[in-house]
């Protein structure tokens, strides 16, 4: 009886602590004259496909769990490499290494990643691990 307990309480604690982890922080990524400048980059060269609130239109959503979910177990450099290497659709890396960081940024942002003082960096980006996962529904 003592063990089932034991083995009740510890799967109870293992799930609390997977709970907490999941719910931990965002780590900041950007700054946030990064996301500023992003906005306007993305207005121009991402909003007619991806709608101007990252919902989505003729593109996927950019933005809440459609986008970015713990289930997918996406993390931040693939999906940095994809955008650089496919868009805007039609021009594929036709923009500017700052431009990508800043319109990255802007989409961290709006998906609840909190910026910091350290600027998103191009190279650095590409192999992050960090986990994708949007704060907003």
């Amino acid at each position: 009886m003592n063990s089932l307990k034991t083995r009740v309480l510890l799967g109870a604690a293992l799930v609390a602590g997977s709970a907490a982890a999941a719910l931990a922080a965002p780590p900041a990524l950007y700054t946030a004259d990064q996301a500023k400048a992003g906005a306007d980059v993305y207005a121009q060269n991402c909003a007619m496909c991806h709608g101007a609130d990252l919902s989505g239109a003729a593109g996927p959503a950019l933005v809440g769990q459609a986008f970015a979910n713990a289930a997918n177990k996406f993390t931040v450099g693939p999906v940095f490499t994809e955008v650089v290497q496919q868009m805007p659709a039609g021009q594929p890396a036709s923009l500017t290494h700052e431009q990508y960081e800043d319109a990255f940024a802007y989409i961290l942002q709006q998906n609840g990643y909190p910026a910091g003082t350290t600027k998103l960096d191009y190279t650095a980006t590409m192999s992050s691990k960090v986990p994708l996962v949007s704060e907003k529904p």
